[in-house]
């Protein structure tokens, strides 16, 4: 009934060739995906790490598991592996027939939601995965309409702005509907806060399902 449109953007930190942000997306009949992991650090090491998380928690999902059991189980891979390895996890996962979407957090920062002019928040709690043998993920329903936006975002992105509410003012101040041209912009903001010498940061955005007879 609905279909996806998406944009992102990544750059590593000044001094490292590799990020350890990974995004990945991919959809079945009725559900889409969008996975993003950030590795804690930068580097090789840590693109190593978020693609190891995202690699586990795409097979889970395609294996029919729900977003919990997923997680935990995934946690309990990280954490029985003898080097420490840490991963921030952000994912949504929209329905496609009904035009929702579960926000799944695990040390991820807030992501944002546009609906028309108005700019909402979907925090996260709890550590990254791998810290502690129990965990326990923050799952977020929220219900979608037409040319909503979606923005996740690791910490590289929002640590260049002094408060959320500036985020929030910036998003909702592009009028562009192209996903892409939505994730430059916002980079763009965030590298001139950072002085053009940027952390480690990816930049995902997605309008939510838009119906198919009028796209």
């Amino acid at each position: 009934a609905f279909q996806i449109q998406e944009g992102a953007i990544t750059k590593c930190k000044e001094e490292e060739d590799y990020s350890g942000d990974t995004v990945y997306t991919f959809k079945d009949q009725d559900y889409f995906y969008a996975l993003l992991c950030d590795g804690m650090g930068s580097g090789k090491e840590a693109e190593r790490a978020s693609e190891s998380a995202v690699s586990l928690v795409e097979n889970f999902y395609k294996a029919g598991f729900d977003n919990e059991l997923i997680l935990k189980s995934v946690n309990r891979l990280l954490t029985s592996v003898n080097d420490e390895t840490f991963t921030a996890v952000d994912i949504c996962v929209v329905d496609l027939m009904k035009g929702t979407a579960d926000f799944i957090k695990l040390g991820a920062p807030q992501g944002l939601i546009k609906s028309g002019g108005e700019v909402q928040f979907v925090s996260g709690g709890s550590l990254p995965l791998g810290v502690l043998e129990e965990m326990q993920p923050t799952i977020t329903k929220k219900a979608l309409k037409a040319n909503d936006v979606i923005v996740l975002a690791s910490d590289g992105f929002s640590d260049a702005f002094e408060n959320k509410d500036d985020m929030a003012a910036l998003l909702a101040e592009t009028e562009s509907s192209d996903p892409q041209i939505i994730a430059d912009k916002l980079f763009g903001k965030a590298m001139i806060n950072y002085d053009e010498k940027p952390k480690d940061c990816l930049l995902y955005t997605s309008p939510s399902p838009r119906d198919t007879e009028r796209s």
